[in-house]
């Protein structure tokens, strides 16, 4: 008798761990839900419908500097996709003073607004998430607002102005200022900073480490130096404009950009009756390691990311129909990348059925940190409608790829999303100078799902004019 009930109690201790290693192993791959979003993109784009309006309008938003930088650049002034207004901010709706504000980087205060709208917009109200653990994944690459302006303010305000300008802080500042507990980093991996971060607010929401996550990127330039660095390079294109993955491709063409995602674990939406962008599925990321140069992409690196997220995601490459690419328009860069799509999607799916690839960056310039997340806001919007938007300035695709042994056709039209049995999905690309890649794969979510309204009305925010004009002569 004893021994059938250790019997017993044995199989019931083997069933309660397997049902924990089960429940381990589906948290460790939950599908993570983008509930809603803000941005802001170049040509006034505030919001994923109007970026979505922006490419089906097919327009882009090259413009020489706005006047309030303050750029005196005479012959030599650049072209790009600008941000409008980037010194405009409401410091009392945050607490802080005017004062304060002037020497706060214009990133960092326009991640606060975007913050609160993504937050809102998703059904969510800010001051209720006070102590909740709630992540912040902020991919930012610039830190030059202290540099641009330590000689218009006094000795004494310097230090206030290094911290305003503190890369380190652009998460910190976010999750001190809504009181947020969950962890709270910034990423800086070049170019796909806000993919990279995307990604490790997944593995934290997988992990248990936050419940709510704020996925956040800004490239706002306080001074053309990137500008200066990119011409004097040869990096450059001609007109500030990105022809991704065209012939006549010479360049990238500079933006700039704000963009924020709010993300959830699947099953814990599913509790609710909040909106969705889009689900995504899997992500990786990767380096290139010892490639031909510091900076150079290569094909094998980019080929491996794509297949950890399929991996991840549980998928086949057949499965995805849609990439949106990094796409810069440089025509080393663009080539490496289709070779690489044709390597981990075109050669495992139907001839008859090629990947359709197209860019954001044809529209709103390379907007840096933020292009993925922007990348992610463009292909959600995409799924939802069944179209593919064309990607512009590429008439004829690069000659150095042969596109038809890749199985990847360039979007040069718009064009109907493919039809199948089960969700549309897609993948999204970003790729950093500093060598790390990043991979995502989104799912459309159900329809009932993406026809919920948005939350609560976007607050007013009375912005006022916010840039240093005293020149310091120290504190005497």
């Amino acid at each position: 008798m004893a021994g059938e009930n250790e019997l017993r109690d044995y199989l019931r201790r083997a069933v309660a761990e397997l049902h924990e290693a089960r429940e381990m192993i589906r948290a460790r791959t939950e599908p993570v839900v983008i509930v809603g979003g803000s941005c802001r993109l170049p040509g006034d784009v505030t919001s994923v419908e109007s970026l979505w309006t922006m490419v089906t309008d097919e327009r882009d938003a090259v413009s020489t500097p706005p006047a309030d930088r303050g750029w005196d650049r005479g012959e030599a002034e650049p072209t790009g996709a600008f941000l409008s207004d980037v010194t405009a901010f409401d410091a009392e709706f945050f607490g802080l003073t005017e004062r304060e504000a002037a020497l706060l980087d214009p990133q960092h205060r326009l991640l606060l607004e975007t913050s609160w709208e993504a937050l809102t917009r998703s059904g969510f109200d800010p001051p209720a998430l006070r102590r909740s653990r709630t992540g912040v994944f902020t991919g930012l690459m610039y830190g030059d607002y202290y540099h641009s302006m330590r000689d218009r303010v006094p000795d004494s305000e310097r230090s206030t102005l290094m911290l305003g300008s503190s890369t380190s802080l652009a998460a910190g500042r976010l999750a001190y200022s809504y009181g947020f507990h969950g962890p709270a980093l910034t990423v800086d991996t070049a170019c796909s900073s806000g993919l990279v971060a995307l990604h490790q607010a997944i593995s934290a929401l997988r992990n248990g480490e936050c419940d709510l996550a704020l996925v956040t990127a800004a490239s706002v330039a306080s001074s053309p130096v990137v500008f200066d660095f990119s011409r004097s390079q040869g990096l450059l294109s001609s007109d500030g404009r990105c022809r991704s993955f065209a012939a006549d491709a010479d360049g990238w063409g500079l933006g700039e950009g704000v963009a924020v995602l709010v993300l959830q674990r699947l099953s814990d939406h599913e509790r609710t009756e909040l909106p969705g962008l889009a689900i995504v599925r899997g992500s990786a990321v990767n380096q290139v390691g010892r490639g031909p140069a510091l900076t150079q992409p290569t094909t094998a690196s980019q080929r491996q990311v794509i297949e950890a997220a399929l991996g991840r995601a549980g998928l086949r490459a057949a499965d995805v129909d849609v990439v949106e690419g990094h796409g810069t328009g440089t025509p080393l860069g663009d080539a490496v990348e289709v070779r690489a799509l044709g390597a981990a999607y075109g050669a495992r799916r139907p001839a008859d059925r090629p990947l359709l690839l197209g860019s954001v960056k044809s529209n709103i310039g390379h907007t840096q940190a933020p292009g993925g997340i922007a990348g992610i806001m463009k292909t959600a919007l995409a799924m939802r409608h069944g179209v593919v938007p064309r990607s512009l300035h590429a008439d004829k695709p690069s000659e150095l790829v042969d596109w038809q042994a890749a199985n990847v056709r360039l979007v040069d039209a718009a064009t109907e999303w493919p039809e199948r049995d089960g969700p549309r999905r897609a993948g999204v690309s970003s790729f950093g100078i500093s060598g790390t890649n990043a991979h995502v794969i989104l799912e459309q979510p159900a329809p009932e799902v993406a026809a919920r309204a948005g939350g609560q009305p976007d607050p007013v925010f009375r912005r006022r004019r916010h840039w240093p004009e005293r020149r310091g002569t120290g504190d005497q």
